[in-house]
């Protein structure tokens, strides 16, 4: 769905726990999720925690939107500077 989303001109940022395969099949921006379970947060933090661990990943995904890429991307939002994405 995000491929044919894009198509039309509207970019997408997909979250994802199972990234890789997000990359496969064609996702161009691609967020790396914390886990299948809870895609945006922990529960095993604190809620404090965990709210600023959701934040980030979410906040990572709608940066993702105002970059162009060439292709399937990965977006780390744990990762800091140029490693944060990874083109595929």
């Amino acid at each position: 769905m995000a491929k044919e989303i894009e198509r039309v001109g509207i970019p997408v940022g997909m979250i994802s726990a199972i990234y890789n395969f997000a990359l496969t099949t064609g996702a161009n921006r691609v967020i790396r999720g914390a886990r299948i379970e809870h895609v945006c947060g922990d529960p095993t933090l604190s809620p404090e925690k965990d709210y600023a661990f959701g934040m980030r990943i979410v906040t990572t995904a709608l940066q993702t939107l105002t970059i162009a890429v060439p292709g399937p991307t990965l977006f780390d939002p744990m990762a800091s500077g140029k490693e944060a994405a990874h083109a595929s």
